[in-house]
């Protein structure tokens, strides 16, 4: 045992002694290729492009908390239409909210921009208008009126129909390289 200790000195001392060091190997850099950044996006094109995100994301994320699960099942047609009802108001409240801030921006940086902007717009003030026209004739139905609940069930099946394609605000920027470049930037294209 005492042999290791002294061949290990031993090693190092010859190791400290033998000459040159040996030459450090050779460096190489790896350097990636340039890609755009947010610095190098104009201004206009990613407020916009944020503003667009924001609306649609908004609307997903609401969607989503307001139909959290864990509602009892109504226990009277009465009850039924009540839900229903509440359930059309928050879909034309929630549309409209969209229709609201996608107005209030400025017209599209691009030609895209506008066309998808212009095409989202109709989508949901289509959605909007569906429920809230359905959540009026409900409203005025007798309570109790089981009739009432079909066309009022069939109309949240239509206004999710109207809305068929405009959940994704990315995707129908694909043509154009300036928006795709500012969603991947932007806080309101993350959600």
């Amino acid at each position: 045992m005492k042999f290791v200790p002294g061949l290990l000195g031993a090693c190092l001392l010859l190791t400290a002694c033998s000459g040159t060091p040996p030459a450090a190997p050779p460096t190489v850099t790896v350097t990636a290729p340039a890609t755009p950044s947010a610095a190098t996006a104009d201004p206009a094109v990613l407020s916009w492009m944020d503003g667009f995100c924001s609306a649609i994301h908004g609307y997903r994320d609401r969607t989503n908390d307001e139909a959290a699960p864990g509602k009892p099942e109504p226990g009277s047609v009465t009850e039924a239409q009540k839900v229903l009802s509440e359930t059309l108001g928050g879909i034309a409240a929630r549309t409209g909210e969209v229709v609201d801030k996608l107005t209030a921006l400025p017209p599209g940086p691009v030609p895209t921009a506008e066309k998808v902007r212009q095409a989202f717009v109709k989508k949901y003030t289509t959605a909007r208008d569906h429920a809230a026209e359905a959540k009026k004739a409900l409203d005025s139905a007798r309570p109790g009126d089981g009739a009432s609940q079909l066309p009022a069930a069939d109309a949240v099946t239509r206004a999710q129909q109207d809305l068929d394609g405009a959940y994704d605000p990315i995707a129908p920027m694909v043509d154009s390289p300036d928006l795709i470049q500012a969603a991947a930037t932007v806080p309101g294209c993350k959600g």
